[in-house]
């Protein structure tokens, strides 16, 4: 038996390598209650954390929320499943959507993160009013989702937007040497230009040892060493960005994800990567997105409270 939905409420679900945040809004999309968990090891308990998760929102508000859920990894929607999921191999090839349908009675909507990230920047975040935005993670992954006049743009074979998996381009014998992807290339610009590989250019430039958040105080505080690594990294961000351009050609990439902050990230990238475009001054906007780390949630939220 499907419950009702309550269409005063919609639950969304982010689904990451490291942790499964939930949350539930009302209908002017207020968080009013959130539940953040490990993220477990078998598809099974990631089943029931999700499931439980929900259940809790129900119980606590006394009502059906709408149900959307946020997945690493490209979306097969005929099936509802995860082909591969890099960073929770428990979940690849699994039938996630199904299973929470079944064991919640109601429908639920699932895309890929970067998706749900895209959505909910052009829905009231920094992409609101423009027709084409791009919601670009950049942090332990490289991902995007394109959004086109409030919907989220779906290929054949749920790829939109997996630009991390090109090899980078514009490369030369100046670049940081170029290491092997989990999806089986050498050089993808997400293992290019991700939280990792700025700590690999920082250690190569100066023999220490510092992850991203370290290199980004130190530029913070007038550090040279590491500003001189992030002038390099924004060059690589820009020959990135420059593809991007040419492929989506998007009013706004909203940044979202742990790298979103680096000092002088808005400022760089696009004074760069007109050297790499066919138009030398692009017109697309580059800012950080308005409801960061909460995008994907949100836009998971959205997602569902979409099915009507």
């Amino acid at each position: 038996m499907t419950s009702a939905i309550d269409d005063r409420f919609a639950a969304g679900i982010d689904i990451g390598g490291t942790k499964i945040a939930a949350a539930i809004f009302d209908i002017k999309n207020n968080r009013l209650d959130q539940i953040i968990q490990p993220t477990p090891q078998k598809y099974t308990e990631m089943v029931d954390i999700c499931a439980g998760m929900i259940r809790a929102f129900d119980l606590k508000f006394k009502a059906s929320a709408s149900v959307g859920v946020g997945v690493p990894g490209s979306v097969d929607h005929q099936t509802g499943t995860v082909p591969v999921a890099t960073n929770t191999p428990a979940l690849s090839g699994q039938p996630l959507q199904k299973d929470l349908e079944k064991i919640l009675s109601r429908p639920v909507r699932m895309a890929n993160d970067a998706d749900c990230a895209a959505l909910s920047e052009s829905v009231d975040g920094t992409g609101q009013g423009f027709a084409t935005v791009l919601g670009l993670i950049m942090g332990t992954g490289v991902g995007a989702g394109l959004v086109s006049n409030g919907k989220i743009v779906r290929g054949a074979n749920g790829l939109t937007g997996e630009f991390g998996h090109i090899p980078m381009p514009f490369t030369d014998a100046s670049d940081f040497s170029l290491v092997s992807c989990v999806c089986g290339q050498k050089g993808c610009i997400d293992k290019s230009i991700n939280g990792a590989a700025l700590a690999r250019l920082y250690t190569h430039r100066t023999t220490e040892v510092a992850d991203a958040v370290k290199i980004a105080a130190l530029a913070a505080n007038g550090d040279h060493s590491a500003l001189a690594v992030l002038d390099e990294y924004y060059t690589q961000v820009a020959k990135a960005m420059a593809m991007v351009i040419h492929i989506y050609d998007p009013h706004v990439i909203a940044v979202s994800g742990g790298l979103n902050a680096l000092p002088g990230l808005y400022e760089q990238v696009p004074k760069r990567w007109g050297q790499f475009c066919m138009i030398k001054n692009p017109k697309t906007k580059f800012l950080p997105a308005k409801h960061g780390a909460m995008s994907g949630l949100r836009g998971a939220a959205w997602l569902g409270r979409s099915q009507g």
